[in-house]
């Protein structure tokens, strides 16, 4: 028996209008809008906030064997993002980290791994982490169509909020989106081919395959969960399966967009948010094939609610991105001054990774004085070498603050600095350590950062220099 423990997303809070996709890229809009990561943020960042989230102020990171993490938009093409991802959630060093990459059921794939890996006692809680950050093609449907976001669920073989069948799974080798390793943007296979003869043909048979191996109908089911290459094919799986469109999990098109290897994961946490005891939730990632599975919720899954931050939450949280062209400015898609960066040290961010990533303050055993970074000396008594190494507070409030022209964000200089001003804020934290933060998610204006403003630490990538990507902690208003 293997079981989901918790679950955990992060969708980011920008969005664009559709509308507004398609006077700038002078195409028919497809209505709605759509989740953006910013401009500091990728799929390794956000598959971080999923795991915290996932992981919540309950649950142990320390008791974690295994990290898997699924995308199809790594940051890296050769090293591990799970091991950053791994650090930054303070794991084990001993962990096992995995990263599933290259097709967008990546995300269920990774699922499976976990579950096989604690079937067979390899490993007793498995976390799977999945983030996208997507890199799209101008005045193409899948501009539109394809948005940001992160999911996490944490598996164990203990007494969980819902059981996990067995897999069923196919493969589609041919139609399909695609990327070389020399492309930066996605091709794409010819979308009505693709839909009716790939997608559609390997979910349904998939789908019907998994019920026929438990001898269930499609109307055991409360909810169907699945990820679709566009909004048509949701209907069209549905009508082949002769299910109830009631049943559909809100796929999240209309205010977030369709997440690539996330989004089967995203929409399961969206569904086991509301689901309640005793219900069944059929599954199914699609990406060259598809993986289908189903969970059978528990009594515990109600016990969840409110715990974590909602997906609701997260949809209802957000702001808007006023033009297209701020939109390219997010993805670095329009010719324009690139920032100047001085050089920085890899071997500095690998000596400190335990202050930078799992984001370790001192504690003085004299005084009590929680600061942060760590010292030798503690700056409030001066005892030396006199100190325990404490995980820092994740809210606080704003106790000053200033808008910096000279060094933008990530410590930019020159116009892009000017354009750009980074906000500096010095926040007292709930356990008493005052932080030198960035703040991100806002800006520099006096109505949207004030003394006394709550905000909470976010996990971002910092800069990108001497050919690296440094990630760390800055801070963000409190979403709610």
């Amino acid at each position: 028996m293997v079981d989901i423990l918790a679950y955990g997303a992060y969708i980011p809070l920008w969005r664009i209008s559709r509308d507004e996709i398609a006077r700038g890229a002078g195409v028919p809009s497809a209505g709605g809008e759509k989740a953006v990561a910013s401009w500091d943020e990728d799929s390794l960042s956000m598959a971080v906030e999923a795991g915290v989230d996932c992981l919540g102020e309950q649950l142990n990171p320390k008791e974690i064997d295994a990290l898997y993490f699924a995308s199809t938009t790594s940051p890296f093409k050769e090293k591990h993002a799970s091991s950053i991802i791994a650090s930054a959630l303070d794991l084990r060093r001993d962990v096992v980290t995995i990263d599933f990459a290259g097709t967008t059921k990546a995300g269920t794939t990774a699922l499976k791994a976990a579950a096989d890996a604690v079937k067979a006692g390899s490993a007793k809680k498995v976390l799977v982490v999945a983030g996208e950050c997507m890199v799209l093609t101008p005045s193409t449907d899948f501009e539109q169509v394809c948005g940001d976001a992160a999911a996490a669920i944490l598996v164990g073989k203990e007494d969980g909020i819902a059981e996990i069948s067995d897999f069923v799974s196919t493969i589609e080798p041919i139609p399909g989106p695609w990327r070389r390793s020399t492309d930066t943007l996605p091709q794409r296979f010819e979308s009505k081919l693709d839909l009716r003869y790939g997608f559609i043909k390997s979910t349904v048979s998939t789908m019907q395959s998994l019920l026929k191996k438990y001898n269930l109908s499609i109307k055991d089911f409360s909810k169907l969960v699945f990820n679709a290459p566009d909004p048509r094919g949701y209907l069209e799986v549905m009508r082949s399966m002769g299910a109830d469109v009631k049943q559909l999990q809100d796929p999240l098109f209309t205010n977030v967009g369709i997440t690539g290897a996330v989004h089967p994961l995203l929409l399961l946490v969206a569904a086991l948010e509301s689901a309640k005891a005793n219900e069944k939730i059929l599954c199914a990632g699609y990406g060259d094939g598809c993986d289908a599975f189903y969970v059978e919720t528990k009594k515990k899954v109600e016990e969840l609610k409110g715990t974590r931050r909602a997906t609701t939450v997260y949809v209802k949280s957000k702001r808007m991105l006023a033009t297209y062209e701020e939109y390219l400015d997010f993805r670095k898609l329009r010719e324009r001054a690139q920032p100047e960066y001085p050089r920085a040290s890899i071997v500095k961010y690998w000596r400190d990774e335990k202050a930078v990533l799992p984001f370790y303050g001192m504690k003085c055993k004299s005084c009590g004085s929680i600061t942060y970074p760590i010292g030798r000396c503690c700056v409030v008594c001066g005892a030396k070498d006199n100190y325990e190494e404490v995980k820092i507070a994740r809210r606080g409030k704003v106790y000053t603050f200033t808008f910096d022209y000279l060094c933008g964000p990530g410590s930019a200089v020159g116009e892009y600095a000017a354009l750009n001003p980074a906000i500096r804020v010095v926040a007292d934290m709930e356990d008493g350590c005052r932080l030198f933060l960035e703040l991100t998610d806002c800006k520099p204006t006096p109505e949207e950062v004030y003394i006394d403003m709550p905000v909470e630490l976010t996990f971002r990538l910092m800069n990108e220099r001497t050919n690296f990507r440094f990630y760390s902690w800055r801070g963000r208003p409190v979403r709610s």
